[in-house]
């Protein structure tokens, strides 16, 4: 139940049906003062439908993939609505009002949007007082200044309900990067035992076999008959068993690759609106790569989701003979030229401190490209290539 009050579309549907009864309801109303239908009347038809038209228009993904659009169709809007203030002397036509000062919360930030508000209660005062200054102007002051504050409200809460959604989705984002972040440190902790283990089993068991066997060959040069055969015999098992030690001991001080995959799943899971496919040829040996790596695209993926309008997200990580590759790749809108914000120049920050380099380009849609060097002694052949 709680999901259907916080759907975007349950909320659009009902605006819409609000829009709907108000323009019918007007529309009839005037209807019913007028002998015949007019060409003022239809003007008033022909308004409240465009109203409605572009209502639908900003709740489109045409729309609100292009921040031109949804400008360009929230003034078409306002002026629609400008005209019927002064056209249609029903008061509760500034319910059109309240619904495009809401729209607006989510395209523009607050100060603006105060400013909007400002202008669009002014311009409903005018009108009130406009059509009934001759009759009744205590009836449009009343009016003027009880339907502004209906603005006011339903600005204040926009916002709030805004900054909930926003705060929200921050601590989905830090919940899924705490675990992701988590993952990566279980796979560190799991290499540190196994250090531990290798290093207690060198300098314990190491050190007084190695010892045994010396003094194993000792006995065998003051020991004489069957009694010599026998020491030579645990001198031989001591060495065998020396030899197989260090080989376990190397063995546990290998470092196993890093499962890099698994901490991005964590990181992408649960992330509306957009399909993510993982594409994973290669595994990390450092931890501090993994973790230069994984911060990197947590903010790609926050630009996706913020900026982009995306609906799909490619995720790609390979490696050649010098570099690790990361590449991040949406189907969202992007402008011809692309400006990097504080994303972006974070981003390439990090990956310079490391070793590597940033690319970005425009491939019907945005395209990251990150490059890290296994080894730092490469650094140059990563850049160059």
């Amino acid at each position: 139940m709680e999901s259907f009050w916080n759907n975007d579309r349950t909320q659009s549907l009902i605006g819409a049906a609000v829009l709907v009864i108000v323009s019918m309801l007007s529309v009839y109303l005037l209807a019913q003062n007028e002998a015949a239908w007019t060409p003022q009347l239809s003007l008033i038809a022909g308004l409240f439908l465009l109203d409605i038209v572009c209502f639908f228009l900003t709740t489109s993904a045409w729309v609100e993939r292009s921040r031109t659009r949804l400008l360009l169709v929230l003034w078409v809007e306002a002026a629609a609505i400008l005209a019927l203030y002064f056209l249609v002397s029903i008061s509760w036509v500034a319910i059109l009002g309240i619904i495009w000062i809401v729209q607006v919360t989510e395209a523009f930030n607050i100060r603006a949007t105060s400013w909007l508000l400002t202008g669009a209660a002014v311009i409903f005062s005018a009108s009130q007082i406009y059509h009934w200054s001759d009759s009744s102007l205590l009836m449009a002051i009343t009016a003027s200044i009880t339907l502004s504050l209906f603005h006011l409200f339903a600005v204040i809460a926009a916002y709030r309900a805004k900054r909930e959604q926003e705060l929200r989705q921050e601590t989905a984002a830090l919940n899924r990067e705490l675990l992701a972040t988590r993952e990566l440190l279980t796979e560190h902790s799991r290499q540190t035992e196994r250090l531990r283990i290798a290093r207690d089993l060198h300098d314990l068991l190491g050190h007084h076999l190695t010892a045994q066997i010396l003094q194993l060959e000792v006995a065998t040069h003051i020991t004489e008959g069957a009694g010599k055969q026998k020491v030579e015999q645990a001198l031989a098992l001591g060495k065998l068993l020396l030899s197989d030690l260090r080989t376990a001991v190397s063995e546990l001080r290998e470092d196993e690759p890093i499962n890099f995959r698994d901490a991005v799943e964590k990181l992408v899971f649960g992330l509306p609106g957009v399909e993510f496919e993982l594409n994973f040829n290669s595994t990390l040996g450092e931890m501090h790569q993994a973790e230069t790596l994984l911060r990197c695209t947590r903010e790609a993926l926050t630009n996706v989701l913020r900026h982009s309008g995306a609906s799909r997200c490619r995720i790609s990580f390979d490696s050649d003979d010098h570099c690790y590759r990361l590449e991040i790749r949406d189907n969202g809108h992007c402008r011809d030229t692309i400006v990097p914000g504080n994303g972006l120049k974070g981003i390439k920050e990090r990956i310079e401190e490391a070793g590597g380099k940033v690319s970005w380009h425009i491939d019907s849609g945005f395209v990251l490209e990150i490059r890290i060097p296994i080894d730092r002694n490469e650094t140059p052949e990563c850049r160059a290539a």
